[in-house]
């Protein structure tokens, strides 16, 4: 696989779970019979693809990694860097993500076993899909300066999630943040090189007020001081505490700020010398093409853009239907608050309620901590989890925004439940303690599955939710889903049909009533697919069940439901599907 993640694809992956046995609905994974010497081999070629991602450098090994000696990696000898954006890099995945194909489509797929038959399609779909996306064609099309997902808003939260218990991480920290303006300067080059080719589609104003956010905060960073703090907490000598943090604030100032005033210069000369697109992907001579790949890769499916919109569409006009049978003429549900003063009880109520439909894990373990200042100011999320390394211990942590004055808000408690439990720290408790192979929760996940089922546990658990009328949660939920599916459905517009502002608005207002402001039309033009992993994700997990009740009639379950759908991880979508189909005739 391409040997250095990066700071850009770190944005979006998250956890690869395969699915178990196919027939299976119990709580743990059943015991493997012993394992042939070709199937050993290919363990062997999963270790060793997880290993050598892990050690293509020193951003990749610190986010998933706690000991690195665990893999029999040597960290000092991992390059402390974030990789770099240009056309050297680009070539060298091309070539890794051949190499990788070659190698797994060399095993006999016959002579595996059944799980190892599951990874296999799960490593050749990933692949597969990065090897479309990474054709030469699309080299400069994609924007490393998204409003959503670019370097300049991911550097806050990727610092200020980093932790370190040790003098000799502390120094590895420090040479990455030195490493941040030159990573940087590299993204500005390409996208410099992105606009000689025609391909400029940016949002500069946003971007430009982003980095005077940053630079007008200076060396008052919470970011900086959060990390200063840690510094504090290695108890070393006073002397050595006090260079380190020199050193420390030092490497923020000459690279970490000097990075968001190189954005800022070269945003203002682009804004007024660059050729700046101002419409969607399918005005670009590839991007219609490029966007038919970045939706199947976003929806872990091979449905083209057609059945998506096709999806989409009959499922956004059924939540209009379900919420206009539900809502009160006064729109009374929209004002409706919960009792909770704090994101534990939200979490432990959940808790307390959700085994009757969900399978048990043996840890839940979690703590609660506020965001850093800088990061909580910016990106108005109640909350998110952090996933823990994969040789750590099971306990989650979920990162809360302490600025959050709508804690009764069932906003707010949607998001812990995404967020948490049943969602996501929940979800990857479940699949570390059910699936064995590594590579499977660690590196590859489908975020459509992922996010879909975040999603889905969150409506879900406004069942659990007391004191409000379940009529008016059912609007609450159901007037959600038609604002998000719609966004979904402006996305295809924007990027696949050519709409403007103009054309998106009203077709969308049309359709299904639902109003896209200037904001929204320029969040979904400068990140493509922001939201179809969490709504066609949930879309095809509630068709799922629909099949699932139609075929097992009376004998369908709730909780075993639950339980097929958890055993698979997060998969492309087509694997659920078979593993349900199993299920159901078991």
């Amino acid at each position: 696989m391409p040997k250095k993640i990066g700071v850009l694809l770190l944005c979006f992956v998250v956890l690869l779970s395969g699915c178990s046995s196919s027939n299976k609905t119990a709580y743990k994974e059943e015991p493997e019979e012993e394992l042939t010497e070709y199937q050993e081999e290919f363990n062997d070629f999963l270790k060793d693809q997880l290993v050598e991602t892990l050690e293509s450098d020193y951003y990749t090994l610190h986010s998933y990694l706690k000991d690195p000696e665990t893999y029999d990696i040597d960290s000092a000898s991992v390059e402390k860097t974030f990789g770099r954006m240009d056309a050297v890099s680009m070539e060298e995945d091309r070539k890794e993500i051949q190499k990788t194909l070659d190698q797994l489509q060399a095993f006999d797929y016959e002579q595996l076993t059944d799980q190892q038959q599951d990874t296999y399609d799960i490593f050749t779909y990933n692949m597969e899909c990065s090897k479309e996306l990474s054709d030469p064609k699309f080299d400069y099309i994609a924007s490393a300066f998204s409003p959503m997902t670019g370097i300049h808003v991911s550097f806050p939260t990727i610092f200020a999630d980093w932790t370190f218990d040790s003098e000799q991480e502390l120094k590895d920290l420090i040479l990455m943040i030195q490493d941040v303006d030159d990573y940087t300067q590299s993204a500005i080059d390409y996208t410099y090189t992105q606009n000689e080719k025609g391909y400029l589609c940016l949002d500069f104003d946003s971007i430009l007020s982003y980095c005077e956010k940053i630079l007008d905060k200076g060396l008052e960073s919470s970011v900086l001081k959060g990390l200063q703090d840690q510094v504090d907490a290695l108890d070393l000598d006073s002397d050595q505490t006090k260079a380190y943090k020199q050193e420390l604030e030092q490497a923020f100032s000459d690279s970490y700020l000097q990075a968001y005033q190189l954005i800022k210069t070269a945003m203002s000369d682009l804004k007024q010398n660059g050729n700046n697109h101002p419409n969607g992907l399918a005005s670009f001579d590839v991007g219609k093409e490029y966007y038919s790949l970045l939706m199947k890769n976003n929806t872990g499916s091979d449905m083209e853009v057609i059945e998506v919109e096709d999806l989409m569409d009959t499922a956004c006009k059924e939540h209009l239907q379900t919420f206009i049978e539900n809502a009160d003429s006064d729109m009374s549900f929209l004002f409706t608050s919960t009792n909770y003063t704090s994101y534990e009880q939200m979490l432990d109520d959940i808790q307390d309620q959700m085994f009757d439909d969900f399978p048990k894990v043996e840890s839940l373990e979690y703590e609660i901590k506020d965001m850093e200042e800088d990061v909580a100011s910016d990106n108005g999320v109640a909350a998110y989890f952090q996933i823990p390394e994969i040789d750590g211990d099971l306990k989650g942590q979920l990162r809360v925004n302490p600025n959050n004055n709508n804690m009764k808000a069932i906003d707010t408690y949607m998001t812990v439940a995404h967020e948490g439990m049943p969602g996501h720290m929940y979800q990857y408790n479940y699949a570390q303690e059910h699936i064995s192979e590594p590579l499977r929760w660690s590196i590859l996940a489908s975020s459509a599955y992922q996010e879909g089922y975040a999603t889905y546990a969150q409506h879900y658990s406004l069942r659990y939710l007391k004191g409000i009328k379940p009529k008016q949660l059912k609007a609450y939920s159901e007037y959600m889903l038609v604002i998000y599916d719609a966004l979904v459905l402006a996305d295809i517009g924007i990027h696949y049909y050519n709409w403007d502002q103009e054309k998106c608005q009203k077709e969308i207002e049309e359709n299904y009533g639902i109003t896209i402001d200037e904001k929204q039309y320029k969040q979904l033009l400068y990140t493509p697919c922001a939201f179809e992993p969490y709504y066609t994700g949930y879309e095809q997990i509630m068709d799922l069940k629909e099949r699932a009740k139609n075929t097992l009639k009376s004998d369908y379950n709730e909780k075993e439901f639950h339980t097929i759908l958890l055993n698979c991880g997060p998969v492309p979508f087509f694997i659920v599907e078979e593993n349900m189909a199993k299920a159901w005739k078991a």
